[in-house]
């Protein structure tokens, strides 16, 4: 009579305890897949990058970075793109920038990681020359119009010394950013927002939506110890920016319709440099 009582319930525990072991496999196998489906783009072999939609992540312009781990693809400035300009690129470890960008209705969001193992601002208060960075970008991609200076193509610099300075656009306007220099990895980290109005093409604004193309370009510039000022960069269209303004040079930012998923602390996420997936 007690056997017959508690077959059943240990039969009900077995399955229960397959139950729980399938869901756990599962959400395991779920997360492998996530990470491995990272991906570190060489900006080089790339004329368009994929922007994630924001989602329900929460982005605090701090330069600390973490909040970005789950974002599915990096794009890699390093050997490739660089361009000297009486300095050396020596390594991965001399300059290396890795950048992710998200977006919602309102903003554009950038987080970039420069791996520099010389920091050496030449103290010009010009970005250029103090290991700062350069962008370009333009929201009637497609219909730029040809040769400088035209009246839809923003030009930003910025360096942890100089602060956030503008340089042309119909709209011109402070980035919320943070940046820092961390002398222990050798790393020099931005993060950045910038509303729609200070990238708008014209009068009364812009929607940011899936679908959407940007024209965009970036340069990391270097300074080393024994070539101080600007004296080399890796970056992303850069004849954008330098040797001469060249608009028609810009890469596309594509705003795809995928949000970037929320990255719970017990959830396996994508650090920095970790996935060597280069395409």
């Amino acid at each position: 009579m007690g056997y017959s009582i508690y077959v059943p319930q240990e039969k009900q525990r077995r399955s229960a305890m397959k139950v729980f072991m399938t869901c756990a496999v599962i959400c395991f196998m779920v997360s492998l897949f996530a990470l491995a489906g990272a991906e570190e783009i060489n900006a080089a072999q790339v004329d368009t990058y994929l922007v994630p939609v924001r989602g329900d992540v929460e982005v605090k312009i701090d330069a600390e970075l973490s909040e970005w781990d789950a974002h599915p693809r990096i794009l890699v400035m390093g050997e490739d793109t660089w361009e000297p300009l009486g300095g050396n690129w020596d390594g991965p470890d001399d300059l290396t920038a890795r950048l992710k960008i998200l977006y919602d209705e309102n903003n554009l969001y950038f987080a970039l990681q420069v791996t520099d193992d010389q920091y050496a601002p030449k103290g010009s208060g010009h970005p250029w020359e103090d290991e700062g960075v350069q962008i370009a970008i333009d929201t009637s991609a497609g219909k730029i119009a040809p040769g400088w200076p035209n009246k839809t193509t923003y030009l930003y610099n910025f360096a942890v010394d100089d602060g956030w300075q503008k340089e042309a656009g119909p709209f011109m306007g402070d980035a919320i950013i943070e940046m820092k220099r961390d002398e222990a990895t050798k790393q020099t980290l931005y993060e950045w927002q910038m509303p729609s109005d200070i990238v708008k093409a014209e009068e009364g604004g812009v929607k940011f939506k899936p679908g959407m193309e940007i024209a965009f370009a970036i340069i990391v510039n270097d300074s080393d110890k024994d070539a101080i000022g600007q004296t080399g960069w890796v970056g992303w269209g850069n004849h954008t920016i330098v040797f001469g303004k060249n608009p028609e040079e810009m890469k596309t930012l594509v705003l795809g319709g995928e949000p970037m998923a929320v990255n719970p602390a017990d959830k396996l996420a994508t650090s920095w440099g970790k996935i060597k997936k280069i395409r």
